[in-house]
């Protein structure tokens, strides 16, 4: 079966800032249904439900203005395909963080395991990333698939690490920046490098890329913490406080234990071994008085920094102005 592109209508718009490569992204998005497509009734039942829950796909765009800001020439057709195959890579580990996680919602709707349960769902993500291999393999390139690989490697033993980590203050504290690292920073990194790759970037442009996307996705991590817990849920799409549900200490929780005195930060410690819905408003008073929601915005807007600070060696472009942008739309985002 097809899914049918008129009905894939749940796609948040994008960032303004990408309006320059919309055109690009379509292109993903027609990929991606082409992709998904099956003859089984429930893997396209699932595939549809997924894609309609859209997303910023800001890890296609990050392949794709990757690849315009070297400047080299570069086979379009080739740059959409692996940035639908990144972001098919990207949705298959939401799929399987929904079921470790037991989420019943993202981005405002209900998760795949709500409809047809943790068996459908886990194989259903194991359908994408076949897809995702598949689609590169075609392509060809041997720098591409290690790149992807070795993210999606670093992904799995950082999203391991922090279940191993749960509810271990000490622990996470100790682990929190190498977590993040694995689960986002190295995937997005991944995306700038394999961008350059298509394109033929130079050695050091490509090392320029991959130092931004890693500052980046260690940003984009800290911030989407924070936003777990003061973030607008009509905006994000997801509860307040479900990172402190699941026993994960996170930025904006290191810095309140840090500067908690020390009975608030006993009650916080044990809040992290065994939340409740109802210590979830202790958590957020705590993190807002303790000035740890400050800290953590401060924390993501030195590694924007460095983000933007490796892309001054490229060539000024559109592209280049583009990635600055996303740098700081990711530091300023509510959702």
């Amino acid at each position: 079966m097809s899914i049918p592109a008129a009905r894939i209508n749940g796609k948040a718009p994008s960032p303004p800032l990408l309006h320059p490569i919309e055109a690009e992204l379509q292109r993903v998005e027609e990929v991606l249904r082409i992709e998904l497509s099956s003859a089984v009734r429930t893997v396209f039942d699932v595939s549809k439900h997924i894609l309609e829950a859209g997303g910023k796909r800001l890890r296609p765009s990050l392949v794709v203005l990757s690849a315009r800001a070297v400047r080299g020439n570069y086979d379009a057709d080739r740059v959409v395909n692996v940035a639908a195959s990144i972001e098919l890579v990207h949705m298959a580990t939401l799929m399987h963080d929904d079921v470790i996680d037991d989420a019943d919602s993202r981005r405002g709707r209900m998760t795949a395991n709500s409809f047809w349960g943790n068996e459908i769902s886990v194989l259903a993500g194991d359908y994408m990333l076949a897809k995702a291999f598949s689609l590169l393999a075609r392509d060809g390139d041997m720098r591409t698939m290690q790149a992807l690989s070795r993210a999606t490697i670093a992904m799995t033993e950082g999203e391991i690490r922090q279940i191993e980590c749960r509810g271990d203050t000490r622990a996470l504290m100790a682990y929190y920046l190498s977590i993040i690292r694995g689960k986002t920073a190295e995937f997005m990194s991944a995306c700038c490098r394999m961008g350059s790759v298509l394109a033929a970037g130079s050695p050091p442009a490509e090392e320029a890329l991959v130092g931004y996307g890693l500052n980046l996705g260690l940003a984009f991590q800290i911030t989407d913490d924070l936003l777990d817990l003061v973030g607008d849920p009509a905006l994000t799409g997801k509860p307040i406080g479900g990172d402190i549900r699941e026993g994960k200490v996170t930025m904006p929780i290191i810095l309140a234990l840090e500067k908690a005195d020390g009975a608030d930060r006993a009650a916080l410690e044990n809040v992290i071994r065994g939340a409740t819905a109802a210590d979830i408003d202790f958590v957020r008073r705590l993190v807002e008085e303790t000035g740890a929601v400050e800290g953590t915005r401060e924390v993501a807007a030195r590694y924007i920094s460095r983000a933007i600070e490796e892309l001054q060696i490229l060539p000024p472009s559109e592209a280049r102005d583009c990635l600055e942008d996303l740098a700081q739309y990711i530091l300023h985002r509510k959702c």
